[in-house]
């Protein structure tokens, strides 16, 4: 087993957040009314191995980006630890700035003035990337991204996905051992981001870097992610493989293809049958049955639905076990969809 080139280690991190009433027209002050610590990190534990793509998924406010920044050093934690490259985040800072690549979302990574050269010169610079490899490593990720034509255009002038593509860009400039990526595809075309997509598969599989992704965009994880941690309010509520993840309800339910409909109220009192539904797709008729997580239990269930079945006559032509999708399995986790507002509070607080 190699040494994780990522890891966090029992890290807290809280914040207070206030809010404010209207500016008093008498007094010409302003009065907070309410303060709120809001727990973005709660023993947060996870690592990152070398060649391996960690996918962080959580709703607004979970504590996404507050990780990010932990990792890269923008924000110091409470508690606990984050090593990268085996070096401790809070001691080796600047040392650590030169291996990772990062892009936060919502954030002006780039310097508007500047051109889209110019910014990948100065940031190369500053991470001691310099001449000729500067020059060419700039160039090449300019084409690669899509925005040579636009090289020698202030940023200001740029559309937002353009501006994100140079944000990649930026990221990528001193070729880090780790990259951060906070919603990544955030504002671009199919296109770009595909081709982002396949950097990022390369880079890691391929060369053996360590990718932080968070994403809102289920087909994104799924495509892209090795592994999946699922942060809520400051809790990492899972931590698994993708295709164990995907498979934690993949067992319990099962789709039966019938030759004609047959309604589901028979079913939904049979033992070990927690739920059915009728599902019409593709002209196709079936029913979508969910059985309880108990192997006996579900066994009973499986063939009481084929015997209810047959005594209402319909002939089953096929059934199939259904692997949910990343979607319903962190609903299924969290108890909410993956892009609602959560309790935890903002996710960038310095913005509150």
């Amino acid at each position: 087993m190699t040494d994780p080139l990522v890891e966090m280690r029992g890290v807290r991190k809280q914040f207070v957040t206030r809010h404010v009433l209207a500016l008093d027209e008498e007094t010409r002050k302003r009065r907070f009314y309410k303060r709120n610590l809001v727990d973005a990190a709660m023993d947060v534990s996870f690592a990152i191995q070398p060649g391996e793509i960690f996918g962080l998924l959580g709703p607004n406010g979970a504590g996404k980006t507050t990780t990010v920044k932990m990792i890269s050093g923008l924000v110091k934690p409470d508690a606990g630890q984050v090593f990268v490259a085996g070096m401790d985040v809070e001691r080796k800072r600047k040392q650590i700035l030169r291996q990772v690549g990062v892009v936060l979302e919502g954030t002006r990574t780039s310097l508007w003035p500047l051109t889209p050269l110019e910014n990948l010169m100065y940031y190369g610079n500053l991470k001691n990337v310099r001449g000729a490899v500067l020059h060419d490593r700039a160039h090449d990720l300019l084409d690669f991204i899509g925005l040579q034509d636009k090289k020698n255009i202030q940023v200001r002038r740029l559309s937002r996905g353009q501006k994100q593509k140079l944000a990649i860009c930026i990221a990528l400039i001193a070729d880090p051992r780790v990259l951060l990526l906070d919603e990544p595809t955030t504002g671009l075309d199919v296109q770009s981001s595909r081709a982002i997509k396949d950097r990022i598969i390369e880079m890691t599989h391929g060369q053996g870097r360590a990718v932080l992704v968070t994403t809102h965009d289920m087909h994104v994880a799924q495509e892209l992610c090795d592994r999946v941690g699922i942060i809520n309010k400051g809790r990492l509520v899972a931590c698994k493989p993708m295709s164990e993840l995907l498979e934690l309800f993949s067992e319990h339910v099962f789709v039966f293809k019938l030759d004609a409909p047959a309604g589901t109220g028979p079913l939904r009192g049979l033992p070990g049958v927690l739920s059915a539904e009728e599902e019409a797709a593709g002209g196709e008729n079936s029913l979508v049955v969910s059985l309880a997580t108990d192997e006996a239990e579900r066994s009973a269930g499986f063939y009481a639905v084929m015997r209810a079945l047959e005594g209402m006559g319909r002939r089953v032509l096929a059934v199939q076990q259904r692997q949910q999708n990343l979607e319903s399995v962190f609903l299924r986790i969290t108890g909410q969809p993956l892009d609602a507002d959560g309790d935890a509070g903002p996710e960038d607080p310095e913005q509150e």
